[in-house]
């Protein structure tokens, strides 16, 4: 089983790596390089397709989770979600979350109408 600790350890060992990354990423807008709260996002979702990859997961498979991961971090721990997703692949071989409104739906209605995960 994977945990937080493994994929903070993970970053700090190549924070400067990530941080180059994120800056030469021509997609990702300059205001959103310098968010904490984007740059947890970046940096564990890094460690997510990362892992994803080792598994000889499919491009649309880690794109797809990579994509869940991310509309999970807008409102919850990235770090916490790399960590559930990669060990629901290791599970199950793939995650139950799919990427998109139904997805989006469900996070506004726990989010606004329960608590925060």
């Amino acid at each position: 089983m994977h945990t937080e600790e493994e994929v903070r350890l993970w970053v700090n060992e190549i924070r400067g790596e990530l941080l180059q990354s994120l800056r030469d990423d021509a997609e990702v807008p300059d205001f959103l390089k310098h968010d904490q709260k984007f740059q947890d996002v970046w940096f564990s979702g890094c460690w997510l397709n990362n892992k994803l990859r080792q598994t000889g997961m499919t491009e649309d498979e880690k794109h797809n989770i990579g994509f869940a991961h991310g509309q999970r971090s807008l409102f919850g721990d990235p770090y916490k979600w790399a960590v559930i997703y990669m060990n629901e692949v290791d599970q199950q071989g793939t995650v139950t979350d799919k990427p998109g409104k139904e997805l989006a739906d469900e996070i506004n209605n726990e989010v606004f109408c329960g608590g925060i995960t």
